[in-house]
């Protein structure tokens, strides 16, 4: 058991390390733009502070430089606290709070980060800081700074902390603006796209339908049947393409009803009459109103799978309405298909 639970707990770390790797994999695929970002600006602005306090006194600076382990390596710890500092600031405290309102998130990230960035300060930086001061007041400024040097220095931490709060405020309510701005632009786009897509749509069904009628005038001396189917055809697809819904998207029950007896009607043209279909209805209330296409939809059905062409078992079609209910019946022979067996289904 001691060597199973050895192996085990083997595997299980190495699974771990695989997940944290591919994930750490994953996010630097997914963030590299903006860290890459952040680290180029924390590298000039580290260059351009080094540069502004050498030029006011070298051997100063060397001097504080040299306690945190030279120019190279103060800078090089600087950049990557700038670019952790900031990405944090910005794309998890910031820009969250302001697109979603998690202003939570944003104080309980604040507060965390504040506090790892005093933790590091306080372990590393406290103790080797030494506060050097060149002037007229220099004695008084001097002493005053060494008897109070933990005041000092948290005062330091606090400020600096504030002022990249400030500056990664400015950033990210630019950003966010812009992203504002941006999708601004793509919703404007995207309406114009859907009214060029509406226009295209008015102009198709416009064009079929002088098509239809052209058909139409041109069959009516050659055969009063296909004139007929070209006619209905040309009815189905009105009623299909346009707009009869009302406010609450219904149609008129008497218009659903035209629109399956003329369906109906031309699929007899298809078959020469010998589907066998028995449709009724009783319309207490014809001013009734349903969603448009619904009936429809099941009467296709029945054409799709059903067996229309055994007199002994019709297509049965029924409507009913009353003040109350809107009923429909529809029932069919199903087609043999790998041994199904026939069946009346009323729907």
């Amino acid at each position: 058991m001691g060597l199973f639970h050895l192996i085990f707990s083997i595997f299980e770390r190495k699974h771990t390390s695989l997940m944290l790797l591919d994930r750490t994999s994953q996010f630097f695929k997914t963030e590299w733009r903006r860290i890459l970002i952040l680290f180029s600006v924390a590298f000039v602005w580290n260059i351009m502070a080094f540069l502004f306090i050498y030029t006011l006194d070298p051997d100063l600076t060397n001097s504080a430089y040299e306690k945190f382990g030279g120019v190279w390596m103060t800078m090089f710890r600087s950049i990557i606290e700038f670019t952790i500092t900031y990405y944090v600031l910005i794309y998890l405290a910031w820009l969250p709070a302001l697109q979603k309102n998690n202003w939570g998130r944003f104080f309980l990230v604040i507060f965390l980060l504040f506090a790892v960035k005093v933790g590091y300060s306080m372990l590393y930086e406290y103790a080797k800081t030494v506060y050097e001061v060149r002037g007229r007041q220099q004695d008084k400024v001097m002493k005053f700074m060494s008897a109070n040097k933990f005041l000092v220095f948290s005062l330091t931490t606090i400020f600096t902390y504030l002022f990249n709060l400030a500056i990664t405020f400015v950033v990210a309510v630019f950003m966010h603006f812009s992203r504002r701005e941006k999708l601004q632009k793509e919703l404007e786009k995207q309406k114009m796209d859907a009214e060029l897509s509406a226009i295209k749509y008015q102009i198709n069904p416009h064009f079929l339908f002088n098509s239809l009628s052209f058909i139409y005038s041109k069959t009516v001396p050659l055969s009063e049947e296909v004139s007929n189917a070209v006619l209905l055809l040309s009815d189905i697809m009105r009623y299909a393409l346009g707009k009869e819904e009302d406010a609450e998207g219904k149609v008129a029950l008497t218009k659903e009803i035209t629109h399956m007896k003329n369906v109906i009607e031309i699929n007899q043209m298809r078959f020469n009459n010998k589907l066998s279909i028995q449709y009724s209805e009783q319309l207490d209330n014809p001013a009734a109103r349903i969603a448009p296409l619904i009936l429809i939809t099941l009467v296709e059905n029945a054409f799709k799978h059903g067996d229309l062409l055994d007199p002994a078992n019709p297509l049965v079609i029924r409507t009913e309405a009353d003040d109350k209910r809107i009923r429909f019946y529809i029932g069919n022979k199903k087609e043999r298909a790998q041994g199904a067996i026939d069946q009346h289904r009323p729907q």
